[in-house]
């Protein structure tokens, strides 16, 4: 990778049960239909100052929407104080950080981290350092862990329109444990390693949500020019695609930034050109200029041929920030004549009257909006041409990154006064180090001498994370065999028939009946049928003649109706009944009635 390049990882661990600071729980089945509407206003930190990330939010002057969940109670609402802080999972994180050869800190001290792009109702997010100085062991070499933070999580973005934001409360509050590395990464495939050793000693202890943004990780890179943060890399794959295409990006701009220098971006002035596109037969424009938008263009000093090429593509760098104020993107003149716009060009140019070696952009926008794409495109191109790039970026699904916001700084941080600082004492210590993950080895084999279930079981409930709750249905089931069909088989097939995760707290309810019922195989399963595919209630359930299993008199009587319709032998009687009925029944006394009946 060459020994300009440093990389670190942010890995972030949701954990299930209780949110961080109220008694809510993790997971969430509906919407109430309540709705939150608030403005963020940017504000000091401690040490006076306004944090760059916030006022760079400020700026875009948005507004946020919040849909109540099921789930949220008045402190997501930011409407009373944080709870006492969720004592299982501090002793988690603590355990976590002993786990990762951290020092544990003596107290637990909360600071607020000012946020107001709207991820968080309140402004900011409230965070406590857990342990540092820890570190692991990798095939090339230790890495450290300079940080384990156990924080809450922020709201579920849902959609953007119009300069709206809309949020679900759903994930605001979840616990959340950051894990920071030092930039000891080596490569891409390092920074792959890293990340699984780390998120599988959570995996391992079985205390990771299940669900799809559980585990996230933030890749933290430079190349000499100030670290860029990419946030939200989904999957381990995009962690290499994303390293690999930053380390190109800022190679050209390494390359393209002398040939910048000097360049007046004051001439990058934006006017209304919508005038010329009165007929136009780009269909996009058209859309957008009937509903009330208005097309405005300008010179780009000094970028004709370095907007779209294989190697240089400035018109991406412009295009996010766009996109940041409500934009849908540019058109540039690296790439016109196209998206149907052509016979406009010949006008546009005598208009804005590019010079030579000049590229020039549209963009559709409001007259409210312009002013601040503007700015905020001067800003960028004199940062980009001094190769000053420390940033927040986002990846895509295929590795690119793109521009989010200017990186935050200490200037965010400010004592939680409303969370008291708790003391890590040898209690917390003990309680921690007892419930510390143990090799995969040892667990499979806990696993499978104490629960009775096969090794290959043992080893697919431990790598999918499964541990807890599989000890958890178990107990609610009073049957091990059962509890790992459950996990492994019942509740997959029914995340496909539904098309969406299911979460534990939908499942206890139907579980606890199980156990209490004594419900076997058959009359689970047909029970998560009705109570997820037929919306039936538990109460439902109970009084269904659909659980209520076929058996002697009645199921000789079936087999006798069949029998008459078409012989029946041990080979075609289960599927016949089955066809027949979706009501439970014992094969075993169904096979042995039809054996009597032919003896």
């Amino acid at each position: 990778m060459g020994s300009k390049v440093m990389v670190g990882l942010e890995i972030h661990i949701q954990l299930g049960g209780k949110k961080l600071f109220c008694n809510c729980e993790t997971e969430s089945a509906t919407e109430t239909g309540n709705v939150i509407e608030r403005r963020l206003i940017a504000t000091t930190g401690e040490s006076g100052k306004y944090d760059p990330a916030a006022v760079y939010e400020k700026s875009r002057a948005r507004s946020f929407r919040y849909k109540v969940t099921d789930n949220s109670c008045l402190l997501e609402a930011d409407e009373e104080p944080p709870h006492s802080v969720n004592p299982d999972v501090l002793r988690k994180a603590v355990s976590m950080a002993l786990t990762l050869n951290c020092k544990v800190v003596d107290r637990v001290a909360y600071m607020r981290k000012i946020v107001i792009d709207g991820s968080n109702t309140s402004g900011f997010q409230r965070t406590a350092i857990i342990g540092f100085n820890g570190h692991v062991e990798t095939s090339k070499g230790r890495v450290g862990i300079s940080s384990l933070c156990l924080e809450e999580d922020s709201c579920r973005k849902l959609e953007e329109h119009n300069g709206i934001v809309t949020y679900s409360l759903d994930r605001l509050g979840v616990p959340l444990m950051e894990i920071a590395t030092d930039p000891d990464i080596v490569d891409e495939e390092h920074a792959v390693e890293t990340a699984e050793i780390i998120g599988k000693k959570v995996l391992l202890a079985g205390w990771a949500r299940k669900a799809p943004d559980a585990i996230r990780q933030d890749v933290n890179f430079s190349m000499g020019h100030g670290r860029v943060e990419i946030k939200g890399v989904p999957k381990l794959s995009t962690i290499k695609a994303a390293i690999a295409y930053e380390k190109e990006r800022q190679s050209w701009l390494s390359e393209l930034s002398p040939k910048l220098k000097g360049t007046n971006w004051g001439r990058l002035k934006f006017q209304d050109v919508s005038q010329l596109f009165r007929n136009t037969k780009s269909k996009v424009i058209a859309s957008n200029l009937q509903a009330g938008m208005s097309v405005f263009g300008t010179v780009l000093p000094g970028l004709a041929g370095y907007l779209k090429g294989e190697k240089y593509r400035m018109g991406r760098e412009l295009a996010d920030v766009a996109k940041l104020f409500g934009s849908g993107g540019i058109m540039h003149s690296d790439e016109l004549p196209g998206y149907g716009v052509e016979g406009e060009i010949k006008e546009l140019v005598e208009l804005l009257k590019p010079g030579k070696g000049d590229g020039f952009t549209i963009i559709v926008s409001t007259h409210k909006v312009i002013g601040l794409i503007e700015d905020a495109m001067k800003a960028r191109l004199q940062k980009l041409e001094k190769l000053e790039l420390p940033e927040t970026r986002v990846v895509s699904e295929e590795g690119t990154t793109h521009y989010l916001r200017p990186l935050p700084g200490g200037e965010r941080m400010y004592p939680e006064t409303d969370v008291p600082s708790i003391t890590v004492d040898d209690t917390m210590l003990e309680e921690a180090r007892r419930i510390s993950p143990r090799s995969e080895e040892e667990l499979v084999e806990h696993l499978v001498s104490e629960f009775g279930i096969s090794k290959q079981d043992a080893s697919v409930i431990l790598s999918g994370g499964q541990m807890e709750a599989f000890q958890n249905y178990n107990l609610l089931i009073g049957d091990s065999k059962l509890a790992t069909r459950v996990i492994l088989q019942v509740i997959p097939e029914m995340e496909r028939k539904t098309g969406r995760v299911i979460s534990s707290t939908e499942l206890i309810p139907i579980l606890e009946e199980a156990g209490r019922r004594r419900w076997d195989r058959q009359i689970l399963e047909r029970a998560m049928d009705l109570y997820f595919l037929g919306k039936m209630t538990i109460g439902d359930l109970i009084r269904s003649d659909e659980l209520k299993p076929i058996g002697g008199n009645e199921l000789k009587s079936m087999i006798i109706t069949l029998d008459k319709e078409e012989p029946v032998n041990p080979k075609n009687i289960i599927p016949r009944i089955r066809s027949r009925t979706s009501r439970p029944f014992s094969p075993t006394e169904a096979l042995a009635l039809v054996k009597e009946m032919s003896g």
